[in-house]
């Protein structure tokens, strides 16, 4: 079988775990701003992972050389793993924020 594509191309997909920077987007929902942005760029991030993941799979399955996998194995891991994690946090913030702006109208 035929790589997927050449070892020189494999260094390319490490850059997919760059998305994972998503995670730097906290003080953004701790003042409350961009709600959809935010959430929806971070759900977008956790499906590449999980898409980079099935291919990880598909490529181990279809016998496919080290350097195929192991870059859409360890791309699919990083997005998933740090933006779900993310997650949680990022709806706390704008829930505490939504709380802070209501309290600052009660006042």
């Amino acid at each position: 079988m035929t790589a997927w594509f050449e070892p020189d191309a494999a260094r390319w997909f490490a850059f997919f775990s760059l998305v994972s920077l998503l995670a730097l987007t906290a003080p953004l929902a701790e003042r409350g701003r961009y709600k959809a942005w935010v959430v929806g760029a971070d759900a977008t991030a956790i499906v590449l992972g999980l898409v980079l993941l099935g291919l990880a799979g598909i490529a181990a399955l279809g016998q496919q050389p080290g350097y195929v996998i192991r870059p859409l194995l360890i791309s699919g891991l990083v997005l998933t793993v740090v933006c779900a994690a993310v997650v949680p946090v990022l709806l706390r913030a704008y829930r505490d924020a939504d709380h802070r702006r209501i309290a600052a109208k009660d006042l």
